[in-house]
């Protein structure tokens, strides 16, 4: 095996990532649950090195359970080896361009192109941009076509680059250019088995192209370079014998164990334990591309699925935990596990959400267990705003079901409900358009009865997706916005209701992305170098908008993108049924890509729309013949319900306030960079772990009667602080160190508890008690800064004309930017050298101490302050580095 090459050697961390970076605990890698290694001997021995790219941003990328799930199961086969990278943020973008440090990997800090494989999640249209804002950070070619013939075991030969996820499932070949495979469908058994393909190939010493073509015997792997498009233009082919003409996508079982793998040290998008309870939805909802590619159904059997929420919860320390899947309500389980876990977490004052449901499956079971300590808020998708346009894309619900499903929502405590409809579905008039407008009228005066009713509406476009009855459709943009206008103005006469619309240029370039084939390469590229990143859209729509037209028109499909090649529902009306047939024969871009469901099935349920013929749920009813269910992708798999334990009543976490505990502690090292709140965060799901009697806070929000006694800086050691918690049980039955070794052992070994006492909980608040702050830092000259470095005369006068100061002001904004000026000089108490900064640095610098009082507002002097009045005095700019608090004084010490 291959030691580390010369010029893949783990980067300068320190340099690259520093405490003035935007949340730098993005890139640390010190997640609980990472496993601990050497790297220096892991490396070597692995037959393969994996690494799980993200194409978003941290607090996305951690909280996405696929991508946690994949991590955890590469990493538990052995010879294997994986890490994780994500789309840094734009400072850490420009820090790595400035320093020509290559794009790294979180856990290793290897950079990227020292790995073997690189795999991103492409799971919408417009994520592509950001994967090749990855590639280019990285160093790495952008094309395949350019990345060489070299063996992976050569130093200079670059890490395969494929893409899996439900964009690259549905349709690959805008993206083609760019990727050295696919792997289609679920990856849980099928990137182990890439695993082994490579390890095998690297110890043979194949070149890429032979390793190639053994990935493309892999079912479930296409490697777009051995395809082209044939005779017609369209139909991708492969281009030597013995490759499959048509590659199926995999399937896979729930693994739920999985998922509890990570638990992050910062604020993440879905801040919680997350465990799939099925996988699948076999609703037949004709306009969703998931429902098709998902197939078949296979539920998660329900002691499973508990036992995982309970030792997740355990493991993890959340105080939240959801139940995953297309379709939760179609899980007949859920309802039984649903109490059954609210049973056994009722005093862990945890609650439980889950993502968009069937109204027609809500009851009062469901809303029972919804909640907990905490209610979250209903999302239901009614989808379409009559009866005919529901029956025309299959949602099988009726009016009087949405009602029902929103009375027993409000019957149970709820007066807030999110609903999702979509507008310019296929057969959408005007009525319908109205008829959002209407049915949450009718929804609100008929649930008067209850309670007033508040309505908060996601109108979204819809955008036809391969795979699916309206693949053949096409949509309007000018329509869109004049159907938008018209919503508008009928919801204006209503109360009670926020409406969120999509913007109606971003569905347009979705659906010319999704629906399109090879020709879109050079397009995707020029739009990402024009800065059409997929933020971009939230920054400037217009602007985003702008890159991606000017990059189709040069690539010579502008006139494409006005006017789609595919037929619309109107012109398809005009047809009889075998001109139909016809039209829907022609080859698609995506044809190649076997989902399971036949093509003929789709242009058949297609007939079935234009007649709003509903399709039962073959879950439940009659098979409906789509084509998926056999050997290759498995049957659905539905486990009857199990009957519902009775409800044990809810119980408020315990609050009385019994006795107190006083925890000195230390937080350094990567700690110093995680910030105050998440360091709070931190501690909270410690204690949760630790299950040791905390007293909680009353309300809607129960917390532990947890207070530090001061906020520590970002980026800033600690050495002396201080923390109190309040606890259920009597001083005399809480033995101080025996509760601090339990918390210490839920800590991460960079976060010390130095002692521990008891105090009365009758005692000032703990902020209150802070008098002084002691703290040593370096300060040292910017690298651009001009100017000889001061002599110690220098500094030593520049200190004694700060102390002899009357007045030090502080000039800064408030919280709401208003300008602010505060005489900081009652807060200087000492300042002194204590000794030159460390030998062999880069720039000369000075080690400064100092104690500053603290008022009992909290208010005292930061080093950044002493650094801007000593740099003024000295006429060069500081800055501190390696800062350390290293003793909070309280009074009672």
């Amino acid at each position: 095996m291959r030691s580390v090459p010369a010029g893949h050697a783990p980067i300068d961390f320190n340099v690259v990532v520093d405490r003035h970076m935007s949340k730098p605990a993005r890139y640390l890698g010190n997640e609980r649950g990472v496993l601990a290694r050497d790297w220096r001997e892991a490396w070597p021995a692995a037959g393969v090195r994996w690494c799980l790219t993200y194409p978003e941003i941290y607090e996305v990328g951690a909280s996405n359970s696929g991508h946690i799930i994949l991590y955890s199961i590469l990493n538990s086969v052995p010879g294997q080896l994986c890490d994780r990278s994500y789309l840094p943020a734009p400072d850490l973008a420009e820090r790595l361009r400035l320093t020509h440090t290559p794009l790294f990997a979180v856990e290793s800090r290897m950079p990227l192109p020292a790995f073997d494989i690189l795999g991103f999640s492409l799971s919408y249209e417009l994520g592509a941009t950001n994967i090749l804002a990855m590639l280019d950070l990285a160093g790495i070619p952008l094309r395949a076509a350019d990345r060489g013939d070299l063996p992976l075991n050569h130093s200079e030969a670059p890490p395969l680059i494929f893409a899996g996820g439900p964009t690259a499932t549905s349709n690959p070949e805008p993206y083609a250019a760019f990727f050295d495979f696919f792997a289609l469908g679920d990856g849980e058994e099928l990137l182990p088995e890439i695993g082994l393909v490579v390890a095998e190939a690297r110890s043979s010493g194949l070149s890429r192209r032979e390793l190639l073509r053994d990935l493309a015997q892999v079912p479930g792997v296409y490697v777009p370079s051995l395809y082209a498009p044939g005779a017609d233009g369209v139909t991708i082919e492969p281009l030597e014998p013995g490759l499959p003409g048509r590659i199926l996508r995999r399937t896979a079982t729930p693994m739920p164990h999985y998922a509890m793998g990570l638990v992050p040290h910062i604020e993440t998008v879905h801040d919680r334990l997350t465990v799939e309870i099925r996988r699948g939805c076999t609703r037949g909802c004709r306009f969703c591309q998931p429902g098709m590619l998902t197939r078949p159904a296979r539920d998660v059997e329900p002691e499973a699925v508990i036992e995982a929420v309970e030792e997740g919860m355990r493991r993890t320390g959340y105080s939240d935990f959801s139940l995953l899947s297309l379709s939760c309500s179609d899980y007949l389980a859920l309802p039984a596990v649903g109490v059954e876990l609210r049973n056994r977490l009722a005093e862990s004052n945890v609650s439980l959400t889950l993502p968009s449901q069937r109204v027609d499956r809500f009851d009062s079971d469901i809303a029972h267990i919804l909640g907990g300590t905490r209610r979250a808020g209903l999302t239901f998708a009614p989808e379409a705003g009559t009866q005919r346009l529901r029956d025309i894309v299959n949602k099988g619900l009726t009016d009087a079901e949405l009602l029902r499903g929103i009375r027993t929502a409000m019957e149970s405590g709820y007066r807030k409900v999110k609903l999702y409809f979509m507008i310019g579905l296929p057969g959408e008039c005007d009525a319908d358009v109205l008829g959002i407008a209407d049915t949450c009228r009718s929804l609100q005066q008929q649930c008067r009865d209850i309670g007033r009713l508040e309505l908060n509406l996601t109108i979204s476009n819809f955008t036809p997706k391969p795979h699916t009855p309206f693949q053949w459709h096409s949509v309007s943009t000018a329509e869109f916005r004049r159907r938008q206008e018209l919503l508008r103005q009928a919801l204006r006469q209503l109360r009670g209701i926020k409406v969120n619309f999509t913007d109606v240029r971003l569905s347009a370039v979705e659906d010319f992305i999704g629906r399109s084939d090879r020709r879109l390469a050079p397009v995707i590229e020029a739009a990402w170098r024009a800065g059409a990143g997929l933020d971009a859209w939230f920054e400037s729509a217009e602007r985003t908008h702008t890159a991606w037209t000017t990059a189709m028109e040069e690539a010579g499909l502008g006139g494409r993108y006005r006017e789609l090649e595919m037929g619309g529902w109107g012109s398809t009306e005009t047809m009889d049924p075998e001109q139909r047939a016809a039209f829907c024969r022609q080859p698609l871009p995506w044809d190649h890509i076997d989902s399971g469901v036949d093509k003929a099935w789709l242009a058949e349920d297609l007939e079935r729309a234009l007649a709003a013929v509903v399709v039962p749920d073959c879950s439940f009813d009659g098979c409906s013949h789509c084509g998926v269910c056999g050997p290759e992708l498995g049957h659905n798999v539905v486990i009857p319900p199990p009957p519902v334990p009775p409800a044990l009543p809810a119980r408020a976490p315990a609050s009385e306030r019994v006795s107190r505990l006083r925890f000195g502690f230390s937080r350094t090292g990567s700690l110093a960079r995680i910030s105050h709140l998440d360091s709070v965060r931190l501690m909270e799901r410690a204690l949760r772990r630790s299950a040791l009697p905390v007293s909680f806070s009353g309300g809607f929000h129960p917390l532990p009667r947890l207070q530090f006694a001061l906020s520590l800086p970002l980026g800033v050691e600690g050495l002396g602080e201080w923390f109190d918690l309040e606890f259920t049980e009597l001083p005399e039955r809480l033995d101080p160190q025996a509760t601090r070794r339990a918390l210490q052992a839920e800590l991460p070994e960079e976060f010390q508890l130095l002692s521990v006492s008891a105090v009365p909980v009758s005692a000032p608040s703990l902020s209150q008690e802070v008098i002084r702050a002691q703290w040593r830092f370096l300060l040292q000259a910017p690298a651009a800064a001009v100017g000889p470095w001061p002599a110690q005369d220098g500094w030593d006068g520049a200190i004694a004309d700060l102390l002899q100061s009357d007045a030090l002001i502080w000039n800064d904004t408030d919280k709401k930017g208003r300008p602010r000026s505060r005489d900081c000089r009652p807060a200087l108490l000492q300042l002194s050298r204590s000794g030159e900064g460390p030998t062999g640095s880069s720039s000369p610098s000075l080690r400064l101490d100092l104690e500053a009082a603290v008022d009992p507002a909290g208010r005292s002097l930061r080093p950044e302050q002493i650094a801007q009045w000593l740099g003024e005095r000295l006429a060069i700019p500081l800055e501190p580095t390696q800062v350390q608090r290293r003793s909070l004084v309280l009074r009672s010490c």
